[in-house]
């Protein structure tokens, strides 16, 4: 499946449901930016912002740095 943006799922239905409410900030499983976000903006810094929050990423940082 080819696609921009970076998704890398499955492709299921399921999978491709899950990613869609995860990018909408209307529902409950949204997982937008932080609010105290202070970064560039840049796509590179946005998409390592949040590469840091996604623990299926091997840059994932813990709250609290550990």
């Amino acid at each position: 499946m080819s696609s921009s943006g970076g998704y890398s799922g499955t492709g299921t239905q399921t999978d491709k449901d899950n990613h869609a409410d995860q990018c909408n900030p209307n529902n409950a499983q949204y997982a937008g930016h932080e609010k105290g976000y202070t970064g560039t903006g840049t796509k590179s810094d946005l998409d390592n912002h949040a590469n840091q929050l996604n623990p299926n990423n091997p840059n994932y940082t813990p709250k609290g740095g550990k």
